[in-house]
């Protein structure tokens, strides 16, 4: 809805930076305030296969470089 005019999006800031769309305005808030839990839910009682261990571990990659990212902009 955001891309083709009709809706918009509140989204964390690194995630922005990293998308590199023209067609989305960024818009700061006034007063923002500093609070964002990214969380990954899995069942501890079944068995986390390669693919899901490489993508917990390429998910942690991310964050963590848009976060330096951020923190050093």
């Amino acid at each position: 809805m955001v891309q083709s005019g009709v809706g918009a999006c509140v989204l964390p800031r690194f995630l922005l930076d990293n998308l590199h769309l023209t067609f989305i305005k960024v818009v700061q808030p006034r007063n923002p305030t500093s609070s964002q839990d990214i969380c990954l839910l899995y069942r501890s009682d079944r068995y986390v296969g390669f693919a899901m261990r490489t993508f917990i571990k390429n998910l942690r990659a991310y964050i963590e470089t848009a976060i330096n990212h951020a923190m050093s902009s």
